[in-house]
């Protein structure tokens, strides 16, 4: 199965030659860019200033770069040092119009993967809503002893004044073919990553200047039961590896890394996954991220494994933080 998204995504990161002809849209989507940019520097649209810290963490590239990991990461580190963090998020691959707050029942339709993965994991407030302000103020309402907030992709969303801001850079794929979209995966040009506060990058890094984070992938965990096994346990076990996200190759890599053998299904990003997806595959060990993981937890069966996912982030970028927002 090929995904719209597969198919971009290997013109984006491979010389292709027909994507030259999407080069004058992407002239036009970088002077919109740059004309709202202006506007919000020059305060002809206004941005708002809520009360707490606001910590950014986005990209500038479309797909998967490690955004929720790093996140959670932060927020693990928030919380034992005292502070009391929540998140705001646009709430991708949802249908709610309005600002929603996240609980562990909501429904992954209404509220999209990331958020309801982040909330699951972290039990901290997290709220969705297009309006990333409005989603501010209405998490502060109601939890007004929030001391920091994460805005999860939010560095385009310039309405929202931001005290620290993070851009995470996949060390494979960087930047593909340099072009901004729809030519390329760029959201914004690359002279962007001089004005943030951080950047971190996600694998192999050899620029002392950033920060690196790496996952650590111990075992795999069954959906349905809870029960851990290691990774040689599915080898040669009729593994079909099935997933929905941005950057479906890092997955890949991880259980080709741990010796594993599979069949690869790659559906669009945030793809709402159905019980008939997985119809012809009961005789298989399916094999998911979290973030896929967390729209399945209502059929699925004992064949259902997730790769329980561990960052190590640089301390020092933790530590920086804290040194601009205390």
């Amino acid at each position: 199965m090929i995904s719209i998204d597969q198919i971009f995504n290997k013109q984006y990161y491979i010389k292709s030659n027909w994507i030259y002809l999407l080069i004058p849209l992407g002239a036009v989507f970088y002077l919109i860019n740059i004309l709202r940019t202006y506007l919000y520097d020059k305060g002809f649209l206004k941005k708002y200033k809520i009360k707490v810290p606001v910590i950014i963490v986005g990209n500038i590239t479309l797909g998967g770069t490690g955004k929720t990991p790093l996140a959670l990461n932060l927020i693990t580190k928030f919380i034992n040092k005292g502070l009391q963090p929540a998140l705001i998020s646009r709430g991708y691959g949802g249908n709610k119009k309005n600002i929603t707050e996240v609980l562990e029942t909501t429904n992954v339709r209404i509220v999209g993967d990331e958020a309801l993965l982040i909330k699951t994991k972290s039990k901290i407030p997290v709220f969705v809503g297009k309006d990333r302000v409005s989603a501010a103020k209405k998490l502060l309402n109601k939890y007004p002893e929030t001391s920091i907030i994460i805005s999860d992709d939010g560095l385009q969303h310039l309405k929202l004044a931001r005290d620290y801001e993070i851009i995470v850079i996949d060390s494979k794929r960087k930047f593909g073919n340099g072009f901004l979209f729809p030519a390329g995966p760029l959201r914004e040009n690359k002279t962007r990553l001089g004005k943030v506060d951080a950047i971190v990058i996600k694998g192999e890094n050899n620029n002392p200047k950033f920060y690196q984070m790496k996952y650590i992938t111990k075992c795999l965990k069954n959906l349905k039961t809870g029960k851990k096994i290691k990774f040689k346990d599915l080898q040669n076990k009729n593994v079909v590896a099935i997933t929905a996200i941005g950057n479906p190759e890092s997955f890949f890599s991880t259980l080709i890394d741990n010796g594993l053998e599979f069949k690869k299904i790659i559906f669009n990003d945030h793809y709402l996954f159905k019980k008939s997806d997985f119809v012809k595959y009961e005789d298989c060990n399916i094999v998911m991220t979290e973030k896929d993981a967390i729209k399945c937890k209502q059929f699925a069966t004992k064949n259902f494994w997730i790769i329980p996912l561990e960052t190590e982030v640089d301390e020092n970028l933790f530590l920086n933080i804290l040194k601009k927002v205390a």
